[in-house]
């Protein structure tokens, strides 16, 4: 009887592989006759300020921000903001200052919080210099192509439309874990947004590109609104749908360069991040875990005996399995390299399968060096050891 439902958890999962494949195709496509349309020749194009929250400095991060530097849009202004005046990111904005003069680039140095969230409130302290109506957030490890604010601002232009995102793909160094959490994102995250495009209204943002108006912003509530939450990005989109607008998925794809040393680098940000999905989407979470391929391709292959019956399901599931996460990787991400790392998603996916488990154990999440405690509303609320002094967080 378990090996019958395991076999059932199998077909199921197995069927959401070739389902995403396709999903993944149709975007591939999409994508394809979106970025083949006649560009604008600038001249109708909006100014835009770009909002890069900093935090600290990697190796990748001159050559992060100085992409965003060398964008093709004709106005265009850069603000970068930092909360603490020894933050080593200060040396990597002077030096852009001084390699592309001819670019508007801004600091703002500020330790005010308005919430919890120290990016939010980083990003507010930012916002009193932005000169432009249209916005563009990205997160400080993103690199986008040249042309990307031509294809992502004049999205906004579509009736109702209050918020633009778009996918990305990740960027592994030469590390083992960064190599992990590349995949992650590229074979898990990348199909799950490929899928839900086709399945469901999008209800949410990305945190590697957020293209908003000031005054829709403002009409949300400001950075304030979502000062306090964890996945501040998630919910800008799910604010703007409440208020009646749409939430649109520009068909560009940016990148996310990771530096991650350690796997338990890893397991703190997909365990941080399983517990923000299950906080924001519990029922689609506690569904996810069917689309665990080989972790029912596995339990299957042990209930079984490691029969030969067992082993040839075992064997079809994870070739499937495979072939899915390489080609929605290749044709819709753009990942060229990720069959050389596809002997390591058997292993990647059965550690996604305990991150979904231990998301369930606690509400807890390390983010910054703070441990934080995820209400069920997504708030964090910092989690005070006893006998601590701590920081005085400002909350209007």
């Amino acid at each position: 009887m378990i090996a019958q439902l395991l076999l059932l958890m199998v077909a199921v999962a197995t069927g959401y592989q070739i389902f995403s494949l396709v999903c993944a195709w149709l975007f591939a496509r999409w994508q394809r006759r979106e970025m083949s349309r006649p560009r604008d020749d600038g001249r109708a194009l909006p100014a835009v300020t770009v909002l890069k929250p900093l935090c600290g400095a990697v190796s990748e991060t001159y050559e992060n921000l100085a992409t965003t530097c060398r964008l093709d849009y004709p106005t265009l202004q850069i603000v970068f903001g930092v909360a603490a005046a020894d933050d080593p990111a200060i040396a990597i904005v002077r030096r852009l200052q001084r390699d592309f003069p001819d670019v508007d680039v801004e600091l703002v140095v500020s330790s005010d919080r308005i919430g919890s969230n120290s990016k939010v409130s980083n990003l507010n302290n930012m916002l009193q210099r932005a000169k432009h109506d249209v916005l563009v957030i990205a997160d400080a490890d993103i690199r986008a192509p040249r042309d990307y604010l031509r294809i992502v601002v004049p999205c906004l232009d579509e009736p109702r439309t209050a918020v633009v995102t778009c996918v990305y793909r990740g960027v592994a160094a030469r590390t083992l874990a960064s190599r992990i959490e590349a995949l992650f994102i590229n074979t898990d995250f990348g199909p799950m947004v490929t899928v839900a495009r086709q399945v469901e209204r999008m209800t949410y943002a990305f945190g590697a590109t957020i293209c908003v108006r000031r005054r829709t912003l403002e009409q949300l509530g400001g950075f304030r609104a979502v000062a306090d939450h964890l996945a501040d990005d998630y919910q800008l989109g799910s604010l703007a749908v409440a208020a009646g607008y749409e939430v649109v998925l520009a068909p560009v794809v940016t990148e996310t360069m990771l530096d991650l040393d350690s796997l338990d680098e890893v397991a703190a940000h997909q365990l941080r991040w399983a517990r923000t999905y299950r906080v924001c989407r519990p029922r689609g979470y506690l569904a996810s875990v069917v689309t665990h391929t080989t972790l029912w391709a596995t339990l299957y292959l042990l209930a079984t005996g490691f029969s030969p019956a067992g082993a040839r399901v075992f064997a079809a599931a994870l070739g499937i399995r495979l072939l899915a996460a390489g080609g929605i990787a290749h044709f819709a991400l753009g990942v060229r390299r990720i069959w050389r790392d596809l002997w390591l998603v058997p292993l990647k996916d059965l550690f996604i399968s305990s991150i979904w488990a231990a998301a369930f154990l606690g509400q807890s999440v390390r983010w910054g060096g703070t441990e934080y405690v995820v209400s069920p509303d997504g708030r964090m609320i910092p989690s005070i050891e006893p006998g601590s002094d701590p920081e005085p967080v400002r909350s209007g």
